[in-house]
C-alpha cells in the first residue's frame, strides 16, 4: 500500500463539546458512514490541535480503524468542512488514476479479510497507519484500472448529484413552510399547562412539548394551501412488525438491520431463514414503502425515514422499522417522505413522540398523528418527483459501486489462485 498511496492517521482528539452551532461541527466515525449524516457535536475551537489537518477532501478514502475494522467511505460534500475524529486513516493515492480501483480493492471480501488479519486488541479491535501501509494491493491491467475508475466516478457524481437535489428539495419545503424566514428558537425548557398532560396519550415526557418544538408545530399547522391533514390520513398504513427469532444461515434471505438501511451501501453481512419466521410478509421489504428507524437515540438513528426502491424488494427487515405504506391516490409518496424526513420541520415533529430513557424508541400510534401540511397538486409532484429522484440515484450509485467491487473480487481471487498454484 505505501508504495501506491499515503497513509496517515491525525493525533487523538480529546476536545470539549459547546452548545449547538458555538464551535467547530463534529462527526463521529460512525456518522461517517451513514447516507446523511447529521451533526450531534460541536467542540471547542480553541481545544482542537491541528484544526486544518482534521478536515478531509475529495481524493482521500477513509478507513475505520476502531471497532469494525477495515470499513471504507469516499469523502462526500456532507463530509467537507467539519472535524472529523481521528479513527479513520486518511488514504491518498499517488496517482489520481489509481483512486477508482483501489477504492473497489479495498471494498472487497479479500482485502477486509487483510485488515482483518492485521488488527490487534481484545474487545475493541485498532489498526495503525503503518499495518496498513503493508498490507497488500494487486495491480491489475490498465483495462480493469479504468474500467473501474469509471465506474468508481459514476458512484461519486451521482451521490454528489443526489445530495444537491436532497438540499434543493429541502430548502423549497422549509421556505412554504416558513415564508417569512422567520428564526427558529432555540429554547428546550418551558411551562405548560398541566392539564395538557391529560389529553391524547398523556405524555409526561417532557421532550413532546419543548418550546421549539412546538413553535414547528404551530409554523406547521398554519401552513398550506389545503386542508391539514395526518400521517394516518394519507397512508394504507402505518405499522410495527413484532419481535422474532432469527435463524441466520448463509442460504438464507438477504437481512438488514435498521443501522445498515441507513447507512452508505453497507454489505450484507447476515442472511436470516425467512421461511422459519411467522408472517414473514410483514417483515419483506417492498419498494414504494417508506420505513422509519424507531429505535435509538433522538440525536441519531431514531425517526429518520427512507424511501425503498427495486434494490430493496425482497430484504428481509429489522422489527425496528416502522412500515409506512403511502396511498398514492391522495399523496405523493417523494412529498409524503420530504414532510417526514426535512430536518428542520419533518423529523422534530416526529422524534417528539419518542419515549423511553437510555433507548429512546417511536410507536406508531404517535407517528400516525404527525402532521401533513398540504399545497397545491403541482408544488407536491414537484417535490416528490425530487425526493423520488433522489432515492434512484442513490440506488443506481449503489449498484454502480457493487458492480466495481465485483470486479476487483474477481480479480483478486484469479489472484489468489494463481498465486496459490505457483
Amino acid at each position: 500500500m505505501k508504495d501506491i498511496a499515503e497513509v496517515w492517521q491525525p493525533s487523538r482528539l480529546k476536545g470539549i463539546v459547546v452548545r449547538a452551532g458555538a464551535g467547530l461541527p463534529f462527526l463521529s466515525a460512525g456518522q461517517v458512514f451513514e447516507a446523511v449524516p447529521v451533526v450531534r457535536k460541536w467542540l471547542a475551537r480553541g481545544h482542537v490541535p491541528d484544526e486544518a489537518g482534521r478536515y478531509v477532501s475529495p481524493e482521500q478514502i477513509l478507513m475505520s480503524c476502531s471497532g469494525r475494522v477495515g470499513r471504507i467511505t469516499a469523502v462526500y460534500p456532507h463530509h467537507e468542512n467539519i472535524v472529523v475524529t481521528h479513527d479513520l486513516l486518511r488514504i491518498v493515492p499517488r496517482d489520481a488514476n489509481h483512486y477508482g480501483w483501489l477504492y473497489a480493492y479495498m471494498r472487497t471480501t479479500q482485502f477486509h479479510g487483510i485488515a482483518s488479519a492485521s488488527q490487534y486488541g481484545h474487545m475493541i479491535k485498532h489498526l495503525e497507519p503503518e499495518h496498513v501501509q503493508l498490507m497488500p494491493v494487486i495491480m491489475p491491467s490498465t483495462e480493469v484500472v479504468e474500467k473501474t475508475s469509471r465506474l468508481v466516478a459514476l458512484v461519486l457524481e451521482k451521490r454528489r448529484e443526489a445530495a444537491a437535489i436532497e438540499a434543493q428539495a429541502n430548502a423549497q419545503y422549509e421556505s412554504l413552510i416558513n415564508p417569512g424566514g422567520g428564526i427558529l428558537e432555540r429554547v428546550v425548557h418551558g411551562t405548560v399547562k398541566a392539564s395538557s398532560l391529560n389529553s391524547s396519550r398523556r405524555r409526561l415526557d417532557a421532550e413532546h412539548f419543548r418550546p421549539d418544538y412546538q413553535q414547528i408545530e404551530q409554523l406547521v399547522l398554519s401552513a398550506g394551501t389545503r386542508p391539514l391533514q395526518s400521517l394516518e390520513d394519507v397512508t394504507e398504513k402505518v405499522s410495527l412488525g413484532n419481535r422474532f427469532r432469527r435463524y441466520f444461515g448463509e442460504n438464507g434471505t438477504s437481512y438488514r438491520s435498521a443501522e445498515e438501511l441507513f447507512d452508505l451501501n453497507a454489505p450484507v453481512t447476515k442472511r436470516v431463514y425467512a421461511g422459519l419466521v411467522d408472517n414473514r410478509e410483514k417483515y419483506t421489504l417492498k419498494s414504494g414503502w417508506i420505513i422509519m428507524a424507531c429505535s435509538g437515540q433522538v440525536y441519531g438513528l431514531n425517526g429518520r425515514v427512507l424511501l425503498l426502491t427495486g434494490a430493496h424488494d425482497g430484504i428481509f427487515g429489522s422489527h425496528d422499522l416502522i412500515r409506512i405504506i403511502p396511498r398514492t391516490e391522495e399523496i405523493h409518496t417523494g412529498y409524503l417522505l420530504l414532510v417526514l424526513g426535512n430536518p428542520k420541520y419533518g423529523r422534530p415533529l416526529v422524534i417528539r413522540n419518542a419515549y423511553g430513557t437510555s433507548i429512546p424508541h417511536l410507536d406508531p400510534v404517535d407517528v400516525r398523528d404527525v402532521p401533513v401540511p398540504r399545497f397545491d397538486a403541482e408544488t407536491e409532484r414537484r417535490l416528490g418527483d425530487m425526493m423520488v429522484r433522489v432515492a434512484e440515484l442513490k440506488a443506481e450509485s449503489d449498484r454502480l459501486e457493487n458492480e466495481a467491487t465485483e470486479l476487483a473480487e474477481t480479480v483478486a481471487s484469479v489472484f489468489v489462485k494463481s498465486h496459490g498454484r505457483q
